[in-house]
């Protein structure tokens, strides 16, 4: 490619996406930014900064409307239009230092001039560009401008004096607020794609008007830092570095925690939208990436203010990452009740995520003991929901998550000393009788697995160091309460597996039963004569095995050697005699 036709092509981007209205309203609120930066701020006139952003916003909108109207670029209008919530919040922002120098019936004159001044330009600009906004998202939307404006004037300790403890909270609860407004955003939702058919512009749902919220969502972050940044009882805001300008100090009590609710709730409301299309793809999505919530609890700040109010917040009512797995919990709960598909294993693995994860935790190194109740909730739950889809597998899953609960419960009853014993015999017999009731693929493997175990674990009951604290005529009586298991589930369930086991098992049984009379025996007799007997009876055996066979009283399957097939009765019959010719004649 030419240089002449990259630059060709870099002008067109640039001409067709339009992107210095962006650059505009950037270098603007830098502008606005620097000189809160170089002016004390004893001296600054907070009026002419807030003036200059609302001019500026004015003339933003004026371009908008002329825009769209005489001239139907409507892309660029996007941007004006995204750009003016921005400025909106700028607006507010630069509010903040006035209401600690001004009178309380000044703050509350402040408040309402700011947020009749965004709620005119927004309904102008909607008026001027033909723009139609349904109640259910134009009432939450003028929501939202009035909490941009509400907040600093009751969090400002000069229009409401108050504790710094209570004001912490204060700013604390100001994302829980927005949260809530997010949450009358669910009508507008229900209503769907009909709702917004016709709306006056090229966009439909849900580029209309969901980018907008998003945007909005974004400034209510940028919003509650803002506050924190202000109004926090932190210390100064401003500090010297120097002979240089003041510089901001971001040690403060925000952190990414505070917004979890918001996080939350935006949630809900996709999850809401997916319902409401039918979009499966969608719905597995959103369960799927709802895990991430879990990063805005984690910290990753460090100063001191900011880790006073987290330990203060967990001291008072949980770490947030005890706080997000509850609401995680019970967000997979109602996708569950709205059958999500994936939102039982995703709040399955919430639950069990709650036996490590305690009201302290606020990271790795403050994991809890294990807690056996998510584990045992956990596989009653897999259990139940395997026995009503008939899935070998599921059930497996929850025998195994209670196993493991059990197991941490065992240490606090009498049978510590057992608790190996007894959670492997309760696998084992679950297996057993998964593999014996259920019809599907994994049954087979259950059977096949419980049925080999019966012979290995008779080996160790029998030879194992272990286990001789117990009477042998014990270990011998459940080594052939095993044998006679297995020979009846094979003759019930005619699965060649048992058949194999109860050979073994029997093999074992056989073998330690001689052995141990062999040793009796030689207390009393000579061990010549004893092995002589033992011999004699063996010979025996094998003699009568022989006979039976040939008696047809065992199968044909029954030796190693091929019997002599016998002849059909009608060649064992003698031959007919013929008459002779002459009788004949």
């Amino acid at each position: 490619m030419s240089a002449s036709a990259s630059h060709r092509s870099v002008f067109s981007y640039l001409y067709n996406h339009n992107p210095f209205y962006v650059i505009s309203a950037v270098l603007m609120l830098f502008a606005v930014r620097s000189a809160y930066g170089t002016i004390e701020i004893g001296s600054i006139n907070c009026w002419i900064m807030m003036g200059v952003l609302a001019g500026y916003t004015l003339l933003l909108a004026g371009i908008g409307v002329l825009i769209v109207r005489w001239g139907k670029v409507w892309e660029d209008a996007r941007s004006i239009l995204l750009i003016l919530l921005l400025l909106f919040l700028g607006v507010s922002v630069s509010m903040d230092d006035l209401f600690s120098r001004i009178t309380p019936q000044e703050g509350m004159t402040l408040m309402i001039a700011g947020f009749l001044f965004s709620a005119i330009v927004s309904e102008a600009v909607l008026w001027g560009t033909g723009i139609r906004f349904g109640a259910r998202y134009r009432i939450p939307y003028h929501l939202f401008l009035a909490l941009f404006y509400f907040a600093p004037w009751w969090c400002s300790p000069e229009m409401h004096p108050r504790s710094a403890a209570s004001l912490e909270w204060t700013l604390f609860l100001f994302p829980v607020a927005a949260s809530v407004l997010f949450l009358c955003l669910l009508p507008a939702i229900r209503g769907g794609v009909s709702y917004v058919k016709g709306n006056g512009t090229p966009w439909g749902w849900p580029l209309f008007p969901w980018i907008a919220f998003g945007v909005i969502a974004a400034c209510v972050s940028l919003r509650s830092f803002a506050l924190c940044l202000t109004f926090g009882p932190a210390g100064p805001m401003w500090i010297k570095a120097g002979s240089g300008p003041p510089l901001i100090s971001f040690d403060t009590l925000w952190g990414f925690y505070f917004l979890i609710p918001l996080g939350f709730v935006l949630l809900l409301l996709l999850l809401e939208g997916s319902l409401v299309t039918r979009n499966k793809k969608f719905q597995l999505g959103v369960i799927r990436f709802s895990p991430l919530l879990l990063l805005l609890a984690m910290p990753a700040v460090t100063g001191r203010v900011h880790l006073n109010f987290l330990f203060k917040v967990t001291d008072s009512i949980g770490s947030p990452i005890w706080i997000t797995l509850w609401l995680l919990v019970g967000f997979y709960l109602w996708a569950a009740v709205r059958r999500v598909p994936g939102a039982v294993g995703a709040g399955l693995a919430a639950v069990a995520l709650l036996s490590i994860v305690g009201p302290q935790t606020l990271g790795t190194r403050t994991l809890i003991d294990p807690t056996p109740w998510p584990l045992l909730l956990d596989g009653v739950l897999l259990l139940g929901l395997g026995l009503r889809k008939r899935s070998s597998g599921i059930c497996t899953a929850g025998i195994v998550a209670a196993t493991v609960g059990i197991w941490l419960v065992i240490p606090e009853t009498i049978l510590f000393e057992y608790r190996f014993t007894v959670c492997f015999h309760l696998l084992w017999i679950a297996a057993l009788v998964l593999g014996l009731t259920m019809k599907d693929p994994f049954s087979r493997v259950l059977q096949c697995a419980s049925a080999l175990l019966i012979p290995l674990v008779s080996v160790v009951v029998i030879w194992s160091t272990r286990a001789v604290e117990i009477p042998f005529i014990w270990r011998l009586s459940y080594v052939a309460s095993w044998a006679v298991g297995c020979l009846l589930i094979a003759r019930i369930w005619s699965l060649r597996w048992f058949w194999y086991s109860f050979t073994g098992t029997t093999s074992i049984l056989v073998y330690t039963s001689a052995a141990y009379g062999f040793r009796l025996a030689t207390k009393v007799l000579s061990p010549a004569a004893v092995t002589a007997f033992v011999w004699s009876v063996a010979a025996l055996l094998i003699a009568f095995l022989i006979s039976a066979h040939k008696a047809r009283w065992l199968p044909e399957y029954a030796w190693l050697l091929p019997r002599k097939e016998t002849p059909p009765e009608t060649d064992l019959l003698p031959p007919v005699a013929e008459e002779s010719s002459g009788e004949e004649e």
